[in-house]
């Protein structure tokens, strides 16, 4: 991909000047003196037993996630206490960069925009805390959460961990499948576009796709990611300088997405559907195939047990290790005006724990790490735990393009596939409405 707009980074006197802000760096990708944090509190890993109360900000549908957390770190450490407080899902996207740049900001919280937040000096650098516990997390895990020296994502310092990875892919039906006379996941998109064909043929829904809240845009990024590559769809998403949307294969995709919906391949609803609603019905036995991610596994494996399978998004020629997008469950990052950042950086590490790798598979999510992966009952999770460590391993997943920027789901993804599948938008337009709002941001 070629880019249209360019990022707007720190200027570079600024990024020269002494450590003046109250900031665990000068600047991204920087340092203070060796070891120390913002507060002049050395960095350290032995907390001793002083009493510690941290507050912790995220969004209300992981407070069992995160409380589980919570609960499992106090009882590795006595001494810190953490208050959770929890913003809805639908406002905590636009609230991060606010309640980060606050002067009372909590000492643990949600990155929702590591490029504001780091420009800003609003996020510690964990890079001395990284060193201290010795993290090593896979590249694909925290690319997204490094800035470096000229204020670009994907190198340089560390600003936030993951708790857990959420990842896209394709649920299908084995129980509706072995009906059609398919005995096997399909390998290819062409295999995909066949099966589809056989269930509409035989009055079966092909593919459950709820349009309402962007839903379109997990199918749509894995065609883009196949015809324009996992690299260039990844610059484009961490804002490199040179990458645009407008290409070749982002219009191709749409018109691929265009041709399935006028094909009638999904539902006759589809503008309307929500993901709640079309997991539901996709539980209830409608729908072939569904593209959505790995947080409903245990709906789906409830509902339907053995007869559910998932597979990565399958790449356009036969032994591809296919795509998914992929991304922290929750990346959280320290404040600046953290009173308490040692403290806060032990739950990071914790985050990293064995003990905390459990409890994301118990909540349905991939873990962070490399280590061997934990075991669950659930036979649907335990296809999601396998399709994403090949995945890991092959380095074939990017971040999700409705994360390029701060508006973009809200501004572009949502009300633009709806222009493409009523026919609004030409996928030409579609795409220009895309990069036009990603250009808009940016600059």
């Amino acid at each position: 991909m070629k880019i249209g707009g360019k990022i707007k980074s720190v200027a570079a006197g600024v990024l020269a000047v002494s450590c003046v802000f109250a900031f665990a760096a000068c600047g991204p990708g920087s340092s203070n003196a060796a070891n120390t944090t913002a507060n002049d509190e050395p960095v350290s890993t032995d907390l001793g037993d002083q009493k510690y109360e941290l507050r912790l900000w995220d969004g209300a549908g992981l407070k069992t996630f995160d409380d589980q957390l919570i609960t499992a770190f106090q009882k590795k450490y006595p001494n810190i206490t953490i208050k959770a407080t929890y913003d809805p899902d639908n406002t905590s996207q636009q609230n991060g960069p606010r309640i980060i740049a606050s002067a009372d900001a909590p000492d643990i919280a949600r990155v929702t925009d590591i490029n504001s937040a780091v420009r800003g000096h609003h996020l510690t650098n964990l890079d001395n805390y990284s060193d201290a516990y010795g993290w090593k997390l896979p590249d694909s895990q925290t690319e997204v959460y490094r800035v470096d020296a000229q204020g670009k994502i994907g190198s340089g310092s560390l600003y936030a961990i993951p708790d857990g990875v959420s990842m896209t892919g394709l649920f299908w039906n084995k129980n509706l499948a072995k009906k059609l006379g398919i005995d096997k996941a399909p390998a290819t998109m062409g295999e995909l576009e066949q099966d589809m064909k056989k269930a509409k043929d035989a009055g079966v829904l092909p593919m459950m796709m709820p349009a309402k809240e962007g839903g379109t845009s997990y199918i749509y990024q894995a065609l883009l990611t196949n015809y324009e590559g996992r690299d260039a769809v990844q610059n484009w998403i961490i804002q490199k300088d040179g990458t645009t949307f407008n290409t070749k294969g982002a219009v191709k995709a749409a018109e691929q997405i265009k041709s399935w919906a006028d094909s009638g391949y999904f539902p006759k609803d589809t503008l309307a559907l929500d993901g709640s609603t079309a997991l539901g019905r996709f539980c209830d036995g409608e729908g072939l195939f569904f593209p959505a991610g790995s947080w409903y596994t245990d709906s789906i494996n409830k509902a339907l047990g053995d007869g559910a399978g998932w597979i990565a998004f399958p790449g356009e020629k036969s032994g591809s290790s296919g795509s998914a997008a992929a991304n922290a469950v929750t990346a959280f990052g320290i404040p600046a005006t953290s009173k308490n950042k040692n403290a806060a950086a032990a739950f990071l590490n914790f985050l990293q724990s064995d003990e905390a790798r459990q409890i994301a598979v118990d909540n349905g999510y991939p873990p962070i790490g490399d280590g061997a992966v934990p075991e669950t009952d659930n036979q649907l999770l335990a296809q999601v735990l396998t399709s994403y460590e090949a995945l890991v391993k092959y380095g074939n997943t990017t971040d999700y393009i409705n994360n390029a920027t701060a508006g973009m789901q809200a501004s572009a993804i949502i009300p633009g596939f709806q222009s493409l599948i009523d026919g609004t938008k030409t996928p030409q337009q579609f795409v220009d409405s895309i990069q036009s709002q990603y250009e808009k941001e940016i600059s």
